[in-house]
């Protein structure tokens, strides 16, 4: 594929080149200074000839066709590397002209040519990751700076090399490449997908959340989901919740997993589960659930719902994740319906255990089915860990609120609440406790991140301020490959 130059850079070429799902494994800023050559190469790693690679080189600083990237056209399908094709000639990394380059390509290729393209600063050329390609800044002042973003189809293996050897025949470590995953999915396993930084959610309130059923279907998607909150308690880095509506005959996604855990309550409808062993679905057990019935979800579970029924679906999504416990046995995937129960017993107030166990993110899950009769309930207090409750039937007052027939409340660790039933029919609802770490993990955890955050801020304004200060200076251009070795030591301590 020859190189083609765009202004801005977008998704768009890359989808196309590689299709929706894309990993990011390389990132660099290339300096070069005037007369500085970088010799003819194939980049080793997307040297593969089944391809499925695609790098952008973006012109930063004096960018010009003098400092621009240097390509031969349709080098990609020969079938080598340049640094075989150079061994077999018996020459060595740079030793070979650009004539001798574009000899070789075309004794093989007879119509690929040379190609450098006049580009300004934030011009951009996509090309295949297989094309030989080389530069040389032959500008007479101002060092050229330009960022190299290197990208793969998702599922291709991204080979690390040994960069003791450069030249052909190349040698290739065990471990799998760490890379980014910016668009689409990847189960493959091919390559080590980074997951995305943590970030610090803002310190989550109690929260009241009436609910009127029904809500509205979206007719177009036909999934709506209802956003209710979002944030982090003492006990979770992040909780979030939402209610969604989904249309008869629908599913909203296919099977998919996630590092987060989940619990679903059905407020009305008859939905199916379907709980499966990857993405594809294939052999998948699945569950029919009616409005009060619930599950829980582990982490990295692959999971769906569809609505196989002719009437909407409701359902409610608790949502959270937190420092990993050291647990030896920690729950699966677990269902609990509450249909079957049809009195807990006489007393003002009743509960019965759903379930209770450790999970990945929680010392312990705890849910109990908890009847309310009219006129009781209990005095204010707080507890040491996230109480959310859910109202099947009847009416709650808490905290000078009232709560109908499909509410939802969350009360964080160490906020205060009570509860009394002020109507006239016994009020029925689940709780759900979610048992953070006893040791403040999550304190520290967050406290860590943060830190973690202000110090590579810090860091990266000294940088710019040096950098401006000193970049015109032959002191600069001495001491920058120190001071990034220092750098790269710096943001691994932190």
């Amino acid at each position: 594929m020859p190189g083609s130059s765009a202004s801005l850079p977008s998704w768009r070429p890359l989808r196309l080149l590689l299709g929706n799902d894309i990993l990011l494994w390389g990132a660099s800023l290339i300096t070069r200074e005037p007369n500085e050559i970088h010799p003819w190469h194939s980049d080793i790693e997307s040297s593969s000839l089944g391809g499925g690679f695609v790098s952008v080189w973006i012109g930063i600083e004096n960018t010009s066709r003098e400092s621009a990237l240097q390509l031969i056209a349709r080098s990609h399908v020969i079938g080598k590397t340049i640094q075989e094709v150079a061994h077999e000639n018996g020459i060595r990394r740079g030793e070979a002209s650009t004539a001798t380059v574009l000899d070789w390509a075309r004794t093989i290729i007879p119509s690929v040519e040379f190609v450098q393209s006049a580009m300004n600063d934030g011009d951009a050329v996509f090309f295949d990751g297989r094309l030989w390609h080389g530069s040389w800044n032959t500008r007479s002042k101002g060092t050229r700076t330009a960022l190299l973003l290197q990208y793969a189809a998702a599922g291709t293996p991204v080979k690390m090399p040994d960069f003791s050897q450069l030249e052909w025949p190349f040698r290739f470590k065990m471990s799998r490449v760490p890379v980014l995953l910016v668009s689409g999915r990847d189960s493959s396993r091919a390559n080590y997908i980074v997951p995305p930084p943590e970030s610090i959610a803002p310190a989550l309130p109690s929260q009241f959340h009436p609910l009127k059923l029904p809500l509205p279907e979206d007719r177009v998607r036909r999934w709506h989901p209802h956003y209710l909150f979002a944030g982090a308690t003492t006990n979770l880095s992040t909780m979030g919740a939402h209610v969604s509506v989904l249309s008869p005959g629908h599913s909203p996604h296919p099977p998919h997993a996630h590092r987060e855990e989940e619990v679903l309550v059905i407020l009305d409808g008859e939905a199916e589960l379907v709980i499966a062993l990857n993405e594809t679905g294939l052999n998948a057990r699945c569950e029919q659930l009616s409005a009060g019935a619930f599950v829980y979800y582990p982490a990295f579970q692959f999971h769906t719902i569809r609505n196989a029924s002719a009437k909407p679906i409701t359902y409610l999504m608790f949502k959270w994740r937190g420092p990993p416990q050291e647990t030896e046995a920690p729950f699966e995937t677990t269902i609990s319906k509450t249909e079957d129960i049809q009195q807990i017993g006489n007393a003002p107030f009743a509960t019965q255990l759903m379930f209770e166990g450790p999970t990945h993110y929680l010392t312990k899950l705890q849910v109990h089915l908890t009847e309310l009769q009219p006129g009781a309930g209990y005095a204010s207090h707080a507890d040491v860990h996230d109480v959310a409750i859910v109202l099947l039937s009847g009416s709650v007052e808490t905290m000078g609120r009232r709560i109908e027939r499909h509410g939802v409340v969350y009360f964080p660790a160490g906020e205060m609440h009570d509860m009394k039933n002020p109507g006239f029919a016994t009020a029925r609802y689940l709780v759900f406790e979610f048992h953070g770490s006893l040791s403040g993990e999550v304190t520290a955890w967050r406290s860590a991140v943060r830190t973690r955050s202000l110090w590579r801020t810090l860091g990266n304004r000294i940088y710019r301020r040096v950098r401006q200060s000193l970049a015109a200076t032959s002191l600069w251009h001495a001491l920058r490959p120190i001071y990034r070795r220092l750098r790269r030591i710096f943001a691994a301590l932190i």
